[in-house]
């Protein structure tokens, strides 16, 4: 009966590891894919407040872009974007896309109380969907993204971010590289 017990301990123990290996190895593979991806902006379509269908490349053009995925219930989301909505002039040469999953409501009265929703360059989009979450492996926010003018990654983050790092990305990948 020992025997027995100790055969079995030791197959669920095999089991366990090669689980655990599996599983980690299907993380990492996760993980490249994500990151092969998220070098091109995404070709999604997403409402923006007013329940319109946006293109998130037709709406970033040529431009360079921060996209910032947030919200603003999260207090770190509150304090990145009350930075950039205290320098949003020094943003005004790039596009700025505000992504969230929330209820338009909920993203309406937060807007306000930034001040930021009358400026051109400034846009925010509801993913319900959640598809640019997974699109870009969303796990925290705020994560950011920087993309030049022709729609290729310069850095990303999770967490707050300095928003002079933010406008030198910007502002070094500003012209699009022919």
């Amino acid at each position: 009966m020992r025997k027995l017990l100790l055969i079995f301990l030791s197959l669920a123990l095999l089991s366990a590891l090669i689980y655990l290996g599996f599983s980690f190895q299907q993380k990492e593979a996760n993980k490249e894919l994500i990151q092969a991806q998220i070098i091109r902006l995404p070709d999604l379509d997403l409402l923006d407040l007013d329940g319109q269908s946006v293109n998130l490349k037709a709406l970033v053009g040529n431009t360079s872009s921060l996209l910032v995925y947030f919200n603003s219930t999260c207090e770190i989301c509150q304090m990145e974007l009350n930075s950039i909505a205290k320098r949003i002039v020094e943003f005004d040469s790039h596009a700025l896309v505000f992504v969230t999953v929330q209820p338009v409501e909920e993203v309406k009265d937060f807007i306000q109380e930034l001040g930021i929703s009358d400026r051109e360059s400034v846009h925010f989009l509801i993913d319900s969907e959640m598809e640019v979450a997974a699109y870009y492996g969303i796990k925290g926010v705020p994560a950011l993204f920087i993309y030049d003018g022709l729609g290729s990654l310069v850095a990303n983050f999770t967490g707050p971010v300095k928003v002079d790092l933010l406008l030198e990305q910007l502002q070094n990948h500003k012209e699009p590289e022919l």
